[in-house]
């Protein structure tokens, strides 16, 4: 682990050392954001801790994103095991009131991860937009609707193999009130 262990949160450390995550801060930046990568099995289980936990339970999910890394390179010895086992990385951002700091919960998966909307509230509409872009599946999420795209299509614009190049185009038909969609022929030069 490479931190200060006098700064981290005693509570929170007491429960990670058990899971042995890897756990980075920064002294000149922000020295109250810690990154904390943890295993895929334990997510759920943290996020309960988070929010049931007493000193912590003033806290509020900032912000849930992915990362495809379909294509990366080596960055980093101790990140490899990391990139070569799961193709997204998942990130979650929490802030704690009364601690004044936040903490950055770092995950591995491949295509299937634990839904936490039934912890915290505001996460239902952070996983309904990753699962749109992404094609991720969280397993027991009570609301799976699609946010920006239509629901006839099976895409996922967000990925790295996604083609830039539509084979369709679309239009909107006045006449007919109904999208349209078209497709294109390449011409060669």
């Amino acid at each position: 682990m490479f931190f200060k262990k006098h700064q981290f949160p005693i509570n929170l450390f007491i429960i990670f050392e058990k899971i042995k995550p890897v756990i980075y801060t920064s002294t000149h930046l922000n020295s109250n954001h810690y990154l904390c990568i943890i295993p895929k099995k334990w997510y759920k289980n943290i996020n309960i801790f988070i929010k049931n936990e007493i000193f912590f339970s003033y806290s509020t999910l900032i912000d849930m994103s992915i990362i495809d890394t379909l294509k990366y390179n080596k960055l980093n010895k101790k990140m490899d095991k990391l990139f070569n086992e799961s193709r997204f990385i998942k990130y979650n951002i929490y802030y704690f009131y009364h601690l004044k700091s936040r903490i950055t919960l770092i995950q591995a998966i491949n295509n299937n991860t634990d839904s936490i909307d039934s912890i915290y509230i505001n996460s239902s509409w952070l996983e309904r937009e990753n699962s749109e872009m992404y094609n991720i599946n969280y397993l027991n999420k009570k609301d799976n609707r699609s946010l920006l795209l239509d629901y006839s299509r099976n895409e996922f614009p967000m990925l790295k193999d996604f083609p830039t190049e539509g084979y369709e185009e679309i239009y909107f038909d006045f006449f007919e009130n109904k999208v349209n969609y078209i497709k294109n022929e390449f011409i060669e030069l």
